[in-house]
């Protein structure tokens, strides 16, 4: 890997010859820097501090959302065994209920949708276009800590008991809803509004196009989850009826209405929660296919098809909505028109895959953990897209009566693990942009290989589980056999979850150990990447840019140039600056 391209990969640009601008103007002023640990990173508005903030509010998250599956696993493998603080599981399923709700909750709302975009998108965003700061720094402040009183209500509800828990979870999920909208207006306005000069549309890089269209779809199905909540709530608390059959039902203690279908909740609830995959994976995909790009040395292969193909998801992952309420007494023809909306979410999904093979393909592909991770990113995104197509068979769905494990395994794989997959390779390829030190590059490569082995081992063999409930729903006789194999693919799944959380140790104590000892970064841009928050110092300044803003001359993914002196050309390099390899001329 080149160290550094000559002249502007490791020194700060000049304002007359690098594509900086002097910008005199009041508008969208860095914040002043502060003096004090409480008004630098509690109440600062900076975005900076801000996305950081986040980063590590989904650390803490993910690690106790893995806490509580190891425990739920040892829980199903071994069911006599006493837990601490947990004993009482097996007696009271509505606790081991609770468990299996707040890690759901922790996962979804503050790791998969908090750290990929209000935790990469806060810090890199402004950074990417040009800006110095978020459109609406206070409002960004308030989304934060709204999302904090988010997690302690979540994480409280545990030690509830129910009917107080639930109100409880309403509540935070509202608050998340309050700040997820708020996000989503700050990310539209700043895209729109403050990008640099010459940063066209089309030179976006496909991280801020995926952040830019996961804010807009994110402000679509927010809203109706936070109306949904509230009200929810005035039923509960108000006596309201906007879901007479489900007040009924949750809080009847008997004479409870047979088949009573909640239909009002169930469109409200499903317009949210399909789209609410495409919201955690969109900006999942535009990280992946710049760290690609980046490590393969090569431009995204047809880049303006991979813009088109993530518009595309946004699309039809808000109009699926209906894809899992055929039984919910819709017009006749709603089946067929979900379905294709459905089915067509497999054109821009293929569109993206070809991409990156393309880009793959004849590469000079640079094997370090960040790339392994976006590799790692692709095959369980595969993995996980083709177990779904099993899940349109009737016969499987008739088996979920009877178990989930197949649901659990392909959701998984193509959500749960792929998004985290997709993470965790932006934090290697931006912890030196954060920190100005890197991570262990041999450490990391044996976290990513520990737990590529250990999610394949625990979610795979949960596809079998659920082919072995199908063949128990549909078979008169079944092998006694076959029945003792879930018993030992359970224990496998325990031990295999063991062997992922050991690995994700590791992970945090490299983590903490660059933090304080890692190697510093002496270089502006240690990856020779090209976008523009490679053009600053390591973290960056307080006021990002300084007194000057980049003008930007050319697209995102310059890579592979054949004249210019290095294999790339920065954005805000003026083409004067481009340093010609040919001795022809001078």
């Amino acid at each position: 890997m080149p160290r550094s391209a000559a002249g502007f990969s490791s020194r700060p640009p000049a304002a007359s010859k690098t594509g900086m601008s002097t910008d005199d103007s009041n508008a969208n002023q860095p914040e002043t820097l502060k003096n004090g640990f409480v008004s630098r990173y509690v109440f600062s508005s900076d975005h900076k501090t801000i996305g950081l903030n986040y980063l590590w509010l989904a650390l803490f998250s993910v690690f106790l959302a893995m806490a509580m599956s190891l425990l739920m696993r040892i829980h199903l493998a071994w069911p006599g065994l006493h837990l601490p603080f947990l004993s009482n599981l097996g007696n009271a399923p509505d606790r081991f209920a609770a468990l299996t709700t707040l890690h759901g909750s922790l996962m979804v709302f503050l790791v998969l949708t908090a750290a990929p975009q209000a935790g990469f998108g806060n810090y890199f965003l402004p950074l990417q276009i040009g800006a110095r700061e978020m459109a609406f720094p206070t409002l960004n402040l308030l989304a934060f800590w709204l999302t904090v009183a988010s997690l302690f209500g979540l994480t409280t509800t545990f030690f509830l008991s129910p009917q107080p828990a639930i109100t409880l979870w309403i509540v935070s999920v509202a608050i998340f809803c309050a700040a997820s909208l708020l996000n989503a207006l700050n990310f539209s306005v700043t895209t729109i509004d403050l990008r640099a000069q010459g940063m066209t549309l089309p030179r976006l890089p496909l991280t801020v196009w995926a952040w830019f269209i996961n804010a807009i779809l994110g402000a679509l199905i927010f809203s109706i989850l936070l109306a949904a909540c509230v009200c929810l709530l005035s039923d509960r608390l108000l006596s309201t009826h906007f879901f007479p059959l489900l007040n009924f039902v949750a809080n009847q203690r008997s004479g409870v209405i047979p088949n009573a279908v909640p239909v009002l909740w169930q469109r409200l609830f499903w317009f949210f929660a399909l789209a609410e995959v495409y919201v955690a994976m969109l900006p999942c995909f535009g990280l992946t296919t710049h760290l690609i790009s980046t490590f393969s040395r090569k431009p995204v292969w047809k880049e303006r098809l991979v813009v088109l193909a993530l518009c595309g998801v946004g699309v039809f992952g808000f109009c699926v909505w209906g894809q899992h309420m055929f039984s919910s007494g819709m017009n006749p023809f709603s089946p067929l028109v979900f379905s294709l909306l459905a089915s067509s979410l497999g054109i821009p999904a293929t569109i993206l895959v070809v991409s990156w093979f393309g880009t793959l393909w004849n590469a000079r592909v640079q094997l370090n953990t960040a790339m392994l991770f976006a590799l790692g990113f692709v095959s369980l995104f595969l993995s996980g897209g083709l177990s779904g197509i099993f899940l349109a068979r009737h016969d499987l769905a008739a088996a979920a009566a009877v178990s989930d494990d197949f649901v659990t395994g392909h959701f998984h794989l193509v959500m749960g693990v792929a998004a985290t997959f997709a993470i965790l390779g932006a934090l290697f390829f931006w912890f030196p942009k954060l920190f100005g030190r890197r991570l262990n590059e041999p450490f990391g490569k044996l976290h990513f290989w520990l737990t590529f082995a250990g999610v394949y081992c625990a979610f795979m063999p949960m596809h079998w589980l659920g082919l072995i409930a199908h063949a128990r729903v549909l078979p008169s006789n079944v092998a006694p056999s076959v029945v003792a194999a879930g018993s030992s693919i359970h224990t496998f799944i325990t031990v295999a979850i063991l062997l992922t959380v050991f690995a994700q140790g590791l992970f945090l104590i490299n983590f903490l150990w660059s933090l304080f000892r890692g190697e510093k970064v002496a270089e502006y841009n240690p990856w020779c990447a090209t976008t523009l928050e490679w053009s600053v110092s390591s973290p960056p300044p307080a006021d990002d840019f300084g007194v000057t803003v980049p003008v930007v001359y050319r697209g995102a993914y310059e890579f592979s140039v054949p004249e210019a002196a290095e294999d790339f050309v920065p954005q805000h390099l003026a083409p004067e600056q481009v340093v010609k390899a040919r001795k022809s001329g001078e």
